[in-house]
């Protein structure tokens, strides 16, 4: 498996590329299990398989969640930083 390497800009002004990333893969994640879940016969792997969807779909949520909290903090900086600039 060759591995990607990403560097953060730190600038996260909008959006983290860490978070896109990982919103990315979780996705995939979801879409991978389910095609293996949807071809399998054997009842106790199907039934992993959906845990494993379940997991990711909670882990994506969560990484949801956290992008907009982001979104809104910056939002209440960006109308801080405005107010002194006015």
């Amino acid at each position: 498996m060759t591995e990607t390497t990403y560097n953060c800009e730190h600038t996260c002004k909008g959006q983290c590329q860490a978070l896109d990333v990982a919103l990315q893969r979780e996705k995939e994640a979801i879409l991978l299990y389910g095609q293996f879940r949807d071809e399998c016969e054997y009842p106790d792997v199907k039934a992993m398989l959906n845990n494993l969807i379940l997991r990711q779909q909670k882990t994506l949520h969560m990484i949801e969640d956290t992008m907009q909290t982001l979104h809104s903090r910056f939002e209440v900086l960006d109308q801080i930083q405005e107010s002194f600039e006015t």
